[in-house]
């Protein structure tokens, strides 16, 4: 149920007693991990050698790869233009084409999991986070762009992650140094924050991101990410969605400064969250399995609760298609998805 951060290029002790002795259900790569798609393919396909044979479960192997400015992985990666000019091609076509453009290429490299699309309404003009990284400031624009792009992802045989919900479009802070809040009437949170996630969930999207926002109209003193309202409530019951629930990083101050780190496994578990994420901190992963487990054996938490996510889990990473990872293909690829750059480059403003 963690998925964790490393340092490093190659395969070394601190992750394979992750791997082995922790059983560390997946990881997420930054630039720090990547030097060029031979030792990136190396890297992973040691990675999941090492997870097969310890206990023959794959990982997921995620990245942040949106497009614009946020990028983990840069050339020979494609360079794809900041998702907003999809919204102003107002292309549902051209959308999907960017999706399986971009799931392709992590494909390549063996990344099953892309934390994309961004499915926030940009509402906001004084976001400081998401802006251009939102398809659309339209609703509706937002939800069928957003459709498109997992389609295109999920065609390549890659898992589309859409965030962050409910939505933290509206919000005037960043999540990632401070706690926002949105105070928007119930009414205008259902018309605009959830209707890309809705027609999203309605359309097929398996896996969800937590916004570490306080939406007040619902609940105003949990962020959604450990609210029961909002992830119980309202993704589960409200909108029907049944598939993986992953957090934020939990290294972020929204979290940080307004969650003791020792009650996050059992706000996590009450509130439904399947896959827990931290970024950097080895430490910090180590210690929120050990508090997971101390909170299990205590009965702060619900062993079935536990149970129910890894069984999902599990289940998800059964249809994960073997990956041919092969350098030569990721560059074809990326020569091929020029004209596709070119294309979303003309709707930049």
């Amino acid at each position: 149920m963690l998925i964790a951060g490393f340092d490093g290029t190659c395969l070394n002790s601190k992750l394979e007693k992750l791997i082995v002795n922790s059983g560390i259900g997946g990881l997420i790569l930054f630039e720090r991990n990547f030097k060029d798609p031979d030792q990136l393919i190396e890297l992973i396909s040691g990675l999941q050698s090492l997870a097969m044979s310890s206990a023959s479960v794959p990982l997921f192997i995620s990245v942040d790869q949106e497009g614009g400015r946020v990028a983990r992985l840069k050339s020979p990666f494609s360079a794809f233009p900041q998702p907003s000019c999809l919204g102003r091609a107002q292309s549902e076509s051209l959308a999907k084409r960017f999706g399986l453009a971009l799931g392709r290429e992590m494909q390549a490299v063996g990344i099953n999991m892309v934390y994309a699309p961004v499915l926030d309404v940009n509402t906001n003009p004084a976001n400081p986070i998401i802006g251009t990284r939102a398809l659309s400031d339209s609703p509706e624009w937002a939800a069928r762009l957003g459709k498109s792009v997992i389609d295109g992802i999920q065609e390549a045989g890659v898992y589309p992650v859409g965030k962050h919900f409910p939505g933290h479009g509206d919000t005037d802070r960043d999540s990632h140094l401070e706690l926002p809040y949105v105070n928007r009437d119930i009414k205008s949170l259902e018309n605009i924050e959830l209707k890309p996630f809705a027609q999203a969930i309605e359309h097929g999207l398996k896996v969800i991101m937590t916004a570490h926002v306080i939406y007040s109209q619902w609940d105003n003193e949990l962020p959604a990410t450990f609210s029961s309202i909002i992830l119980k409530n309202i993704l589960r019951e409200k909108l029907g969605f049944e598939g993986l629930i992953i957090t934020d990083d939990l290294e972020m101050k929204a979290v940080e400064k307004h969650i003791p780190f020792d009650s996050i496994p059992r706000l996590g578990a009450a509130a439904g969250v399947d896959l827990y994420l931290i970024c950097h901190d080895h430490d910090k992963i180590i210690s929120l399995q050990d508090q997971m487990i101390r909170d299990i054996e205590e009965g702060y938490i619900d062993k079935k609760l536990i149970e129910c996510s890894v069984e999902k889990i599990l289940d998800f990473k059964k249809k994960i298609p073997e990956s041919s990872c092969d350098k030569k293909n990721l560059i074809k690829l990326a020569r091929e998805h020029l004209e596709l750059i070119r294309e979303m480059e003309l709707h930049l403003p």
